[in-house]
């Protein structure tokens, strides 16, 4: 069973078909060394459509430029980031996420990019400190 490509595999080939198309190559030629179909070449070459980029890869870019982000803060922009992450998983692609508790309500699921692990842990660490700060406040507000 092959694995559908989805629109990341065709928005990264579309410059190149572009560009084949520039240095004289056939439609055919184009369709056969990206591995694509004729049709998807013949469409991109004349101008009739462009590949959109999907939302996985708005969903990596976002990640990429935000950096570690809770699913309340995501959900704002992608409804459905439980599908999207599902999707770029299948793919091979470099999204993961991490569930720290229900004890976090809304911050409880984060997801991010391979290598930013560390700047979730930091993210992490410092909604822990505002957590017993805060903690620490209402306790010493309690004993007065």
């Amino acid at each position: 069973m092959q694995i559908r490509r989805g629109r990341e595999f065709y928005g990264k080939k579309y410059e190149e078909a572009v560009s084949l198309y520039s240095q004289g190559k056939s439609t055919k030629e184009i369709a056969q060394s990206l591995g694509i179909s004729y049709s998807a070449a013949y469409h991109w070459v004349k101008g009739i459509r462009k590949p959109c980029p999907g939302n996985v890869n708005d969903f990596i870019a976002f990640l990429k430029s935000n950096g570690p982000s809770a699913a309340i803060h995501v959900m704002q922009k992608f409804p459905k980031h439980n599908e999207i992450f599902l999707i770029a998983s299948r793919r091979g692609l470099p999204v993961n996420r991490v569930f720290l508790g229900k004890k976090y309500r809304e911050l409880s699921m984060w997801y991010y990019l391979s290598g930013q692990e560390d700047a979730l842990k930091k993210r992490i660490d410092d909604i822990q400190k505002k957590i017993d700060d805060l903690k620490n406040r209402l306790k010493s507000s309690d004993d007065k």
